[in-house]
C-alpha cells in the first residue's frame, strides 16, 4: 500500500484535483500568488518599515537582527499553522515539541565542547522524532475530543516539556538561563560600516539562509510529494480526505514531526542570537510572538506567516533598542493580533466548519432530576455538604497557624478566578489565557485609588469590578468576529501587555493608575467601624464571602435566561441566531461577568498584599490557574473552584513538607502538576474531576430512585448501557473498528472487478470507470 491511496498514475483526475483545491496553501511559499496580492503585499512591507522607523528609528543592525530573529519566529508560525490545518486546533506546544532536543544539542555544544555543526543532527532528528511521538502517544487520544479540550491538552504537553527541558542542563551541568550565547564557527565573520559598527554578521546570514532553505524545501515537500499532497487535502476537509482513502492519521502525524522539525531549528539557531532558552516552553513569549504571526496569516497562508513573524522580530529588536527593555513587546503583539482579528472577514470555508463544528462544546453534567430533588435524602446530602463545606473552609481560619494566614487568604481569591473562567470558557466556550491580567487591572483600580485617594473599601472594590468589566468587554470584541480558540492567542497577548505595560509605573499607563510614591503600601480598613481587616482571620471571611457571593452570582446566571442563550450560543453558533440570540450581546455579556468576578478578585488581591505587586498577576499564573481549573471541571462551579484551591493550596503550603528535598524539586512541582498529570486527567476524566464526582452523584441518585421506587429515565438509560456491555461487546467493538479501518484502507488495493472488461480497480476508480458509471452502456 502506498502512503497515499489515490494513486497518481490509475486516478490523476482525483490528483489534479487535490492539487488544484489544496494550491492556495502552497502559493504564498513558491510565490504562484497574483500579481495583485504581491503588490499589496509588497505594498504592505513597505508601509510597514516606513512605521517601523518613524517610531522606533532602528538602526541597520537592530532592523537586520530583528529579521533575521523574526524568520525563525516565522518557521515556528508554520508549524502552528500545519497543526491547526490538519487537527483544529491552537498548539501552544508548538515550540516545546522541538526545544528539547534543540536544547540538549546546545548544552552539548557549550558545556561539552562538542562542535556546534556536529550536534546539529540532534536537533533535525530529534524535533521530528518528538513530535510524531507527542502525536502517537497523546494527540491521537484526543482526537474525538472538543477542540477546547485538545488545545488545553497542548498547554500540558507543553508543561510536561517543560519540566524535561528543567532537567536537561541540570544533568549536563549548566542551567540555560545562564548562558548568553551560542559559539558558532561563523561568530568571526561579520561586514561593519564607516565607524567600524557591524551591520550584518555571521549568526544573522545564518538564520536567514536556514529560513529561505526550509521554507522552499516545504514548500516543494508540499506540493510534489505524496504525502504533502495528502497533507494538503487533510488540511482542507479531514473527514472527506479520509473518505477518499487519504491516511488521516498518517496526515497528522507527518504535520507534528514537519511542526517539531520546524521548532527545533528555529530555536537553535535562534540561540546564537538571543541565548538558549530557559526552559522548553520558550517562556511562551516567543510563542507569543508565532502566535502572532499565525494569526495575523489566518491560520492558512504559510508565506504571510514568514513575513508576519519577521514584522514580530523588528518590533521585538525596535522596543527593546528604544525602551531598552522587551517586556513591552506584548503590548504591541497585542494590538497587533486584535488589529488583524477584527479586519479580517467573520466567514470561513464551509468544509472548515463542517469539519469542527461538532468539537466546539465541553463535557457539561445534567441537574439533579426534578422528581428527586425534594426527597428527604436527596435535601439531607445537600445540606450535608454544604455544611460541611462551611465547616472546612470556615474552619481552616482558626486552624492554620497565624503566620501562614497570608497564604490561607489567597485561596478564596483564586476560587473567585476559577468562577470567571468557568463563565467564560466553560459556558461560553472561549479560551482564556489573560485571566490573571483581568485580576491585575482590578487590582490596579482598586489599590491606585486607594493609595493614592484614601478611597472607601467599597468603592475601591466596585472600581476594580468595573476595570475587570471593561477591561473584559474590550478585550471580547474580537471574540464578535471569531472563534474561541483564536481569542486564547488574544488573551495570552493581554497577559503579557498587563504584566509589561499597563502594571509597569514606568508607562503612560502605568503611572496614572498605579498607587504613587515610593511608599506604595496602604493599609485594609475598619469595617463597619468594628470589623479590623487588617486581622489576618477577619480578612480571609470577607474573602470568603465574597467567594461565596460570586459563586451564587454565576449560579443564578446559568440558570436565567442569559445563561441558557449563552450554552446555545456555545454548541452551535449557526443555529443560535435562528431562535432570535444576539450572539454579540451574549458573548459580551460572559465577558463582562466574568472580568467583573476577575475584578473583584484583583481589588482584593491589592488589599491583601497592602499593594500592587506587577509580578503577582504574571501570565504564567494566568496559565497556571486555567490548567487548574481545567484539572477541576470548566462547567461546573463547584468543580473548578476545588480545583484551583487545591492546586494553589499545595502550591503555598507544599514546600513546608517537601522543602528539604531541594529548591528544584519545589520548582518542577507545578510543571508536574499542570503537564503529565494534567494530559492524563483529560484522557482518563475529560470533565475533569467533575466528571468523577458528579458520577458519584449519580449512582446515589439511582439508590434514592430505587428506594422509592421511581423511574428516572435519564439515570436508568445510563445504568442500563453500563450493565448491558460486557467483555465481549467491547471485543465485539474493537473488531468492528478494525474491519471499518482496512475499509478505510483499501484506496489503492483492488477492490472492485469490473464484469464487462474484468479490469481490477479501487474503490476511488470504479466510481469513474466507463462500465461502472450510471448510464453507461453494458
Amino acid at each position: 500500500m502506498t502512503d497515499l491511496t489515490v494513486d497518481a498514475d490509475k486516478a490523476p483526475s482525483a490528483l489534479q484535483n487535490l492539487q488544484r483545491r489544496t494550491a492556495p496553501i502552497v502559493d504564498a511559499v513558491t510565490g504562484e500568488s497574483r500579481v495583485a496580492s504581491a503588490g499589496r503585499f509588497v505594498g504592505g512591507t513597505v508601509v510597514f518599515l516606513v512605521v517601523v522607523e518613524i517610531v522606533f528609528k532602528l538602526s541597520l543592525n537592530n532592523l537586520i537582527n530583528g529579521i533575521a530573529l523574526g524568520s525563525l519566529y516565522g518557521l515556528i508560525a508554520v508549524g502552528i499553522i500545519l497543526i491547526y490545518r490538519t487537527n483544529r486546533i491552537i498548539n501552544f506546544a508548538a515550540a516545546a515539541v522541538g526545544a528539547v532536543p534543540a536544547i540538549f544539542a546546545l548544552l552539548l555544544d557549550v558545556q561539552r565542547h562538542i562542535p556546534y555543526l556536529a550536534v546539529l543532527p540532534i536537533a533535525l532528528i530529534g524535533g521530528p522524532l518528538f513530535g510524531a511521538l507527542t502525536d502517537i502517544l497523546i494527540m491521537r487520544r484526543f482526537a474525538k475530543s472538543p477542540r477546547l479540550i485538545a488545545t488545553v491538552a497542548t498547554l500540558g504537553i507543553a508543561q510536561g516539556f517543560a519540566a524535561l527541558g528543567f532537567f536537561i542542563p541540570i544533568w549536563i551541568g549548566a542551567r540555560a538561563g545562564q548562558i548568553p550565547n551560542v559559539p558558532t564557527p561563523w561568530d568571526g565573520f561579520q561586514i561593519n560600516d564607516g565607524r567600524g559598527q557591524p551591520i550584518l554578521t555571521g549568526n544573522q546570514i545564518a538564520a536567514l539562509l536556514v529560513t529561505v532553505v526550509v521554507a522552499t524545501s516545504l514548500a516543494l515537500f508540499l506540493r510534489y510529494t505524496r504525502i504533502g499532497i495528502a497533507l494538503r487535502a487533510s488540511a482542507e476537509n479531514s473527514d472527506r480526505a479520509s473518505l477518499l482513502g487519504i491516511p488521516v492519521k498518517r496526515v497528522q502525524t507527518t504535520a507534528w514531526m514537519l511542526a517539531g522539525l520546524l521548532a527545533a531549528i528555529a530555536i537553535y539557531f535562534q540561540s546564537p542570537l538571543i541565548g538558549v532558552p530557559n526552559n522548553a516552553t520558550l517562556g511562551f513569549d516567543s510563542l507569543l510572538y508565532a502566535l502572532a504571526a499565525a494569526v495575523i496569516a489566518r491560520m492558512e497562508r504559510i508565506g504571510l506567516a514568514l513575513a508576519a513573524g519577521t514584522g514580530a522580530g523588528i518590533i521585538e529588536f525596535g522596543v527593546v533598542s528604544q525602551k531598552g527593555k522587551s517586556s513591552l513587546v506584548g503590548a504591541y503583539m497585542l494590538v497587533v493580533i486584535l488589529g488583524a482579528l477584527l479586519v479580517q472577514r467573520k466567514s470561513q470555508a464551509r468544509a472548515h466548519d463542517a469539519g469542527g463544528s461538532s468539537w466546539d462544546v465541553v463535557k457539561s453534567f445534567r441537574p439533579i432530576p426534578a422528581e428527586l430533588r425534594s426527597l428527604p435524602e436527596v435535601n439531607a446530602a445537600r445540606i450535608a455538604l454544604y455544611t460541611l463545606a462551611a465547616v472546612v473552609a470556615v474552619g481552616l481560619a482558626f486552624v492554620v497557624p497565624e503566620p501562614d494566614l497570608p497564604k490561607l487568604i489567597l485561596l478564596p481569591l483564586y476560587g473567585m478566578v476559577g468562577v470567571s473562567l468557568v463563565v467564560l470558557t466553560g459556558w461560553a466556550g472561549q479560551i482564556s489565557l489573560g485571566q490573571f491580567g483581568l485580576v491585575g487591572i482590578g487590582a490596579a483600580a482598586a489599590g491606585g485609588l486607594v493609595a493614592n485617594h484614601g478611597a472607601d473599601f467599597f468603592v475601591a472594590t466596585f472600581a476594580g469590578i468595573l476595570a475587570g468589566v471593561v477591561a473584559a468587554v474590550l478585550i471580547g470584541l474580537p471574540a464578535v468576529r471569531i472563534q474561541g480558540l483564536y481569542l486564547a492567542v488574544t488573551t495570552l497577548a493581554f497577559a503579557y501587555a498587563c504584566s509589561g505595560y499597563v502594571l509597569d509605573k514606568t508607562t503612560w499607563f502605568g503611572s496614572w493608575l498605579l498607587p504613587r510614591g515610593l511608599v506604595q503600601s496602604f493599609p485594609r480598613p475598619l469595617l463597619y467601624g468594628r470589623i479590623d481587616l487588617e486581622d489576618d482571620r477577619n480578612f480571609y471571611l470577607v474573602c470568603l464571602a465574597a467567594l461565596v457571593l460570586s459563586m451564587l452570582a454565576a449560579t443564578a446566571f446559568r440558570k436565567n435566561r442569559s445563561g441558557r442563550v449563552l450554552i446555545a450560543s456555545r454548541d452551535n453558533q449557526r443555529a443560535a441566531p435562528a431562535y432570535g440570540i444576539n450572539l454579540v450581546r451574549t458573548r459580551l455579556a460572559a465577558f463582562a461577568v466574568s472580568g467583573g468576578i476577575a475584578g473583584g478578585a484583583g481589588a482584593l488581591f491589592a488589599y491583601a498584599q497592602h499593594q500592587v505587586i506587577p509580578g503577582s498577576y504574571s501570565v504564567l499564573q494566568s496559565i497556571i490557574v486555567f490548567l487548574a481549573a481545567v484539572i477541576g471541571g470548566l462547567t461546573s462551579v463547584p468543580a473548578a473552584v476545588l480545583g484551583l484551591v487545591t492546586l494553589q493550596a499545595f502550591t503555598l503550603f507544599g514546600p513546608n513538607f517537601y522543602q528539604g528535598l531541594g529548591q528544584d524539586f519545589v520548582s518542577i512541582v507545578p510543571l508536574i502538576l499542570t503537564g503529565p498529570l494534567l494530559v492524563l486527567n483529560l484522557y482518563q476524566y475529560p470533565g475533569g474531576t467533575a466528571e468523577v464526582l458528579f458520577a458519584r452523584r449519580d449512582n446515589f441518585l439511582r439508590w434514592v430512585a430505587r428506594r422509592h421506587n421511581l423511574m428516572v429515565p435519564s439515570l436508568i438509560a445510563d445504568r442500563l448501557v453500563e450493565e448491558e456491555r460486557t467483555p465481549d461487546d467491547d471485543e465485539l467493538i474493537v473488531e468492528a473498528e478494525r474491519h471499518v479501518e482496512e475499509a478505510v484502507a483499501v484506496g489503492t488495493d483492488a477492490a472492485v472487478l469490473c464484469p464487462v472488461c474484468g479490469e481490477h480497480l479501487t474503490l476511488v476508480d470504479a466510481a469513474e470507470h466507463e462500465h461502472l458509471r450510471i448510464g453507461s452502456p453494458a
